[in-house]
Order: structure tokens, then sequence, then C-alpha cells
């Protein structure tokens, strides 16, 4: 187990409230407390969306994953969630994580929206600040991993504007999208 000495202070600085169509979403970084959030919104992704996440079918999460998904350092990892109200309650419906490689130059990027919750641009807005916190953290390439069949994280990863490359059938498993992160595409973002 990781000391608690380990992980930096909560960075607030990035929390930040929008609006998607009717509904406020609060976006705030992963905390460690989470952990029944990220298993509320795992129990409502489709089999489809985890295997799209997770490049593996799962039912559930193991607590191991768990503790994974919500205890992280902030700078050589990064997670932001999407938190709405929904019935009183608290409810993360999505979260982007990015994790550095030990070259400390790239990071592996993932992404997961609740079904219900895909297509109304959050997770555009939630790439882009992962991506931008990861560059500040001297990050300069950010790579995914994708089944070939997952059209909508192709153009999600495209539409960001940054020059892009794609190989498709590492090791037979998924495709490969990295792309380089270029400072003057950062604009304003958590100043």
């Amino acid at each position: 187990m990781v000391s608690l000495d380990y992980y930096h202070h909560y960075p607030a600085q990035y929390e930040e409230w929008l609006t998607a169509g009717q509904e406020r979403v609060f976006l705030r970084p992963v905390k460690p407390t989470d952990g029944p959030l990220i298993l509320d919104i795992f129990s409502k992704l489709s089999p489809q969306s985890i295997f799209y996440r997770f490049l593996s079918h799962m039912e559930k999460l193991r607590p191991e994953q768990v503790y994974h998904l919500v205890h992280i350092d902030y700078v050589t990892e990064f997670a932001l969630a999407s938190v709405i109200e929904e019935g009183g309650e608290e409810r993360i419906v999505g979260v982007c994580r990015a994790i550095a490689a030990s070259d400390q130059s790239r990071a592996e990027l993932t992404i997961v929206l609740r079904d219900d919750w895909q297509g109304r641009g959050i997770g555009k807005v939630m790439v882009k600040k992962v991506v931008m916190v990861m560059y500040r953290h001297g990050i300069s390439r950010i790579e995914i991993l994708l089944d070939s069949r997952n059209d909508k994280m192709k153009k999600l990863f495209m539409s960001l504007g940054y020059p892009y490359i794609y190989e498709e059938s590492i090791l037979d498993i998924c495709d490969r999208m990295e792309i380089e992160i270029w400072p003057e595409k950062e604009g304003i973002i958590w100043q």
C-alpha cells in the first residue's frame, strides 16, 4: 500500500461547473473517496462501453481495481470525473484518465461515459482538460488504445485538432492513436 505522503494535495483548481443541455455537470479530479461512485457508474455501463474502456469483458470491478482507479497522485496520473446530482445523490457519469509512461514524455489516456451521457459533448471537454493537465506536467504525447470498432473515440481524438498517428491491430489486440500536444493549441483552460 502506498503511503499518503505519496499523494499530492487534491488539485481543487481543476474543479469547474459546465452545462450540458439542461443539465449542470461538475468536473473535478477523482478523489480516494470515489470508490462507491466508480462502482455505481460501472454498474450503469453497457457491456460494449465496458469493453471499449477496458478492452476486456468484465462483469464487475475487483476491490484492487477500484482502489487503483481512485488513488492517484495527480501528477503522473490524473483523472477527471463528470459529476451530476441524480435522484438526490451525487453520481459520476464519466471519467477521463491519463497515466504517464516511465519516460515521462507520453501518457496513455482512457475515457468512459455512462451510455445515457454519450454524445453530449462532455467527453470532448474532459479529454481536452486532461490533455492540458498532462501537458503542464511535461507530457508531450498522448496515446489511446482502442477497439477498431470504437468510431466515437476515433472521431473524438481526431477532433482535438492535434496531429495524430493511427496504427491498426497492435499485437492483434487493439488499434492505437497518438497525438502530439502543441503548446499553441492549449488555449485558455484553467489559468
